[in-house]
């Protein structure tokens, strides 16, 4: 059974959260980056953020830095290898304060795996095992930070031929692996042949929301969707046979064509779902032994009012402790997102849309209960806001502005128009559009993207989202960047 979310209403207490983002912190001298005076980086450079009064003269390492009239600075430190000191030198008319950071430059650290011997099993050994948990990613490479390749349902069972360090090698064809952390599986036994499954039966059903392709195994085998021009490719890993390779299929829906390949001989079974309209989102999960393609039918939008009847789901990045990135008089990213958020609940509700929440309060909802939160949502569009920052080694004064991160193909275009929009209405830089695998974009329903509205450590930026007018002009500008991709969209499905 689908578990239900419910959004508290309640009052927003809108008011006092204006008040405190508009209430720099006064200070003769703050420093809210680096977080301690003695730390390490492997970066070639950091900055320091923080504040001190608007009139006063400020040195850093003997450099004249800028102070902007509501106090804060930002400034680029180039690093030594080794120890770094550096000493920050405020001076008003009324007192002199200083302060002194200690940076040790270390060398980047490779991953573990990475150092670690390849451990080959004998030629037809296998070790079989299932995995753990929903959404557990297959890599490329035995590393956190490889590419994803899929993303595997529990109790998915695996043929695992090799280690290395922390990570198994997955056989997923004779000359296809891809790796798994050790902890994301649990190993049942060692077999001296690799294990095969077939597949009895595939169905193809609808409902108001979704079209079903439902396939039944005998155990749970890996997977891997791909997005194309025109629909979606399956592929199914481990297969002896497929009793569907030769059926034809009455579409319904949304499908306009499904066929089923014959098994290859690499043990491959490839499905091929043509789409009537563009791809509006997709799922893919097991229900005990039956593995359950469940694709979005395109939604019916009102060419006068395109917002009318449409469920939108909203987080405001970070929360509680969580405080996301700080600026430089000490205001809180958090605490702007969730502003931002209530603005364009407001507005998107007098739109007619249906809004869901991941939080309307300063509470800390785990990053991944989010992400489960929007996919049971039924929502169409998904949105995360944010403020940005950089890491070290970057130069805030060169890349700022507003960006929108996506993940998989089908956000593409959502992506592309709001960042159009919502940079042409706030007069932000346009600091791009890109793919990035993030918690908030990985979902591949609803169609989900992330907006950096503006860059928390870049003075200008800050002091634009510090007003509430311009927090009000970023939640308007979204809403028209939604209206218009969902027009847009309108006109595409109608030509084709």
């Amino acid at each position: 059974m689908k578990k239900v979310y419910k959004v508290l209403v309640g009052c927003f207490f809108i008011l006092p959260l204006v008040y405190f983002l508009n209430t720099p912190r006064s200070a003769a001298l703050q420093v809210v980056y680096p977080k301690t005076q003695n730390t390490s980086i492997s970066a070639a450079s950091t900055f320091i953020i923080g504040s001190t009064t608007p009139e006063a003269k400020l040195k850093i390492n003997d450099i004249d830095v800028k102070v902007h009239d509501n106090g804060s600075f930002v400034q680029v430190v180039p690093l030594n290898n080794g120890v770094n000191e550096i000493k920050i030198d405020s001076l008003d008319s009324k007192e002199h304060n200083t302060m002194t950071y200690i940076i040790n430059r270390v060398p980047q650290k490779n991953p573990e795996s990475a150092q670690a011997p390849l451990e080959e099993f004998a030629p037809d050994e296998f070790i079989y095992a299932a995995v753990l948990k929903d959404n557990t990613p297959l890599r490329a490479q035995p590393d956190e930070y490889a590419r994803r390749l899929t993303h595997l349902s529990k109790d998915t069972v695996l043929m695992l031929n090799g280690k290395k360090g922390e990570y198994y090698r997955v056989s997923l064809t004779p000359s296809e692996n891809a790796w798994i952390k050790s902890s994301c599986v649990v190993n049942y036994s060692t077999i001296n042949q690799k294990m095969f499954a077939a597949v009895s039966q595939v169905s193809l059903s609808e409902d108001k929301l979704y079209n079903y392709i439902k396939t039944n195994l005998s155990f749970p085998v890996p997977y891997k969707i791909t997005e194309t021009a025109d629909g979606l490719n399956m592929e199914l890993y481990n297969i002896e046979k497929n009793t569907a390779d030769t059926m034809l299929f009455q579409t319904s829906g949304e499908v306009k064509s499904f066929t089923v390949n014959s098994v290859a001989p690499d043990k491959i079974s490839t499905y091929f779902i043509e789409l009537k309209n563009k791809l509006w989102g997709y799922d893919a999960y097991y229900e005990g032994n039956t593995l359950v393609l469940k694709i979005r039918k395109a939604p019916d939008i009102d060419k006068e009012n395109p917002l009318n009847g449409i469920t939108v789901f909203l987080d405001a990045g970070h929360g509680s402790e969580e405080a996301g990135a700080i600026g430089p008089t000490g205001i809180k990213e958090k605490d702007v997102n969730l502003d931002i958020v209530k603005k364009l609940k407001i507005i998107l509700e007098k739109e007619g849309a249906k809004v869901l929440l991941t939080r309307n309060d300063d509470t800390n909802v785990p990053l991944y209960e989010r992400a489960k939160m929007m996919r049971e949502s039924d929502a169409l569009i998904s949105l995360s806001i944010h403020a940005n920052a950089l890491a070290d080694g970057a130069d805030p004064y060169e890349k700022h502005g507003t960006s929108v991160l996506y993940y998989n193909r089908e956000a593409v275009e959502l992506a592309k128009t709001l960042r159009d929009v919502v940079t042409r209405k706030l007069g932000t830089k346009d600091d791009g559009v890109g793919m990035y695998s993030l918690v908030m974009t990985r979902p591949t329903m609803p169609l989900s993207v992330l907006i950096e509205v503006a860059y928390m450590i870049h003075p200008d930026e800050y002091k634009l989202l510090l007003e509430e007018n311009f927090r009000q002009q970023a939640a308007e500008a979204i809403t028209d960047g939604l209206k218009e991709y969902l027009l847009n969209s309108v006109k595409t499905e109608s030509i084709n």
